[in-house]
């Protein structure tokens, strides 16, 4: 993984110039190419799922922080699955709401300031009735590596993805970065999604932990920051940053005219990798 940290050292040994006011620019470049490249195409690796339970007469639910664009939407009440259809105005919407009606038969949805609203209004609670995918759209990345402490206890058996930490101040803020045991301490090597924070000292990862488990150890580790593109094409953001420092920051035309090729590489291999949901040459 390419984190936060590790990203903006690269570009500071690339562009030969790791001052810090240099790499605060770096910052700046990095996370506009970012986002760059994962709204170039209707990639994949952006689509979340999430649910949530209707409320009696309750017709708008908060959509996640981080959602950009819906892609699907689902009710489910009982055995049947509902799939209302998408309200494109805000005329037709004031339209159908010129009396309030509830139903548990949604027939229509409507997205309005990070909310998503259903009509009829569902009249009845449900537990995870409504199903949700969207796209997720790029958080910036801000926050150094957290390497404070060491790990003395991963799963000990299949499925279970608790980690505990000795010396460490684990936050909630964590949740959504990734973690790697190091190979030379007794972990695996492999990155890990943080899915939740119970306490200051342990985290549970979305996926089970596939190393050797830690029963009483003092692993070091390393939590980062990084972006939604999948690893093998992290790095292509960093070279648009590069481009484009050696085009404006510090002008350098074949330095820039490398990255620029590096870059538009990087984004053709992303595009035949990850252009299309199967890998059969038939579609």
């Amino acid at each position: 993984m390419l984190t936060y940290t590790s990203g903006r050292n690269l570009f500071g040994k690339l562009a030969s110039n790791s001052s810090s006011a240099n790499l605060t620019i770096a910052d700046t470049l990095i996370n506009e190419k970012i986002r760059e490249v994962i709204t170039w195409k209707p990639w994949d690796f952006r689509e979340r799922t999430r649910t949530a339970s209707t409320v009696a007469s309750q017709q708008f639910y908060n959509l996640p922080n981080d959602f950009r664009k819906l892609k699907n939407v689902t009710v489910t009440i009982g055995s049947t699955k509902y799939s209302p259809r998408e309200c494109k105005s805000r005329e037709h919407w004031d339209r159908l709401n010129q009396s309030t009606t509830t139903s548990n038969t949604p027939e229509w949805y409507y997205v309005f300031n990070k909310q998503l609203g259903f009509f009829p209004t569902p009249s009845s609670a449900t537990t995870d009735a409504i199903t949700y995918i969207y796209e997720k759209g790029h958080k910036d990345l801000s926050v150094a590596d957290y390497t404070t402490g060491t790990i003395t206890t991963t799963a000990t058996a299949s499925n279970v993805t608790t980690v505990t930490g000795s010396g460490v101040t684990w936050t909630s803020a964590m949740v959504g970065r990734y973690i790697k045991i190091d190979t030379g301490s007794g972990g695996d090597g492999l990155w890990y999604e943080i899915a939740t924070v119970p306490t200051s000292t342990t985290l549970t990862l979305t996926l089970p932990y596939l190393g050797t488990a830690i029963s009483s150890g003092s692993a070091t580790y390393i939590i980062g920051e990084v972006s939604m593109i999948p690893e093998d094409f992290q790095i292509v953001p960093l070279y648009g940053a590069l481009e484009l420092y050696f085009t404006s920051i510090q002008p350098e035309i074949e330095r820039a005219d490398r990255f620029k090729r590096l870059f538009m590489e990087g984004k053709a291999s992303m595009q035949s990798e990850l252009g299309n949901k199967t890998s059969s040459p038939i579609l």
